[in-house]
């Protein structure tokens, strides 16, 4: 395996290239450490070093950036994807944090639920789960222990809407059902609230 490029990437870091590949980005006391040079064949010891210090580095930023947000295994794994560690470094470090109970998705969307019902429709809530990576079976499956009533959070997140931009009208009906469509609440709840309150 040749060191076949290294490329400045900023002031601290520099992209590492093998065969042409790119592999990760180090940083320069990193690369000053190993030594390496444009053109240098690696040997599997050298490389193995250098997947320890990936690996060590992934699991300290994994933990650092738990410490701030709670994040879903595929959000934590695309954070560290986009932070150019190799796949199966980024693997690695996951499966760290979650040894340790760090990431649990199960967890996060019981928490995501606690704080999330009481304002949003349930398809709302499947769908922002999904995008962080939570299949919705899991999300169906914690459902269930939760006294949601969609109808009841309808006409609240409605009463809240008439206290903000007025009373609903013949003119701001259908901006009104839009409204709450958009996020998801059935059609006969949205039109039968609406009508409930039309003034």
């Amino acid at each position: 395996m040749i060191v076949t490029r290294l490329e400045s990437v900023g002031k601290k870091q520099v992209r590492i290239f093998f065969d042409e590949e790119r592999y990760c980005l180090l940083y320069l006391n990193e690369i000053r450490r190993l030594g390496w040079k444009e053109e240098q064949e690696i040997f599997q010891d050298d490389f193995q070093e250098l997947n320890e210090i990936l690996l060590h580095r992934a699991k300290l930023k994994a933990m650092s950036l738990l410490k701030y947000k709670d994040r879903t295994k595929r959000e934590l794994t695309d954070r560290l994807l986009r932070l150019e560690f190799p796949e199966f470094i980024v693997d690695g470090a996951v499966s760290y944090v979650e040894s340790y109970g760090y990431i649990n998705d199960e967890e996060y969307v019981r928490r995501y639920m606690e704080y999330r019902a009481a304002s949003k429709s349930r398809l709302q809530i499947r769908q922002e789960l999904m995008q962080k990576g939570i299949p919705s079976e899991l999300t169906e499956k914690l459902w269930d222990e939760y006294e949601y009533q969609e109808e009841d959070i309808l006409e609240e997140q409605m009463k809240k809407r008439i206290r903000q931009k007025g009373s609903i009208t013949e003119d701001n009906f259908q901006k009104n059902y839009a409204y709450f469509a958009r996020k998801g609440f059935s059609s006969n709840q949205i039109l039968q609230l609406l009508k409930k309150y039309k003034k």
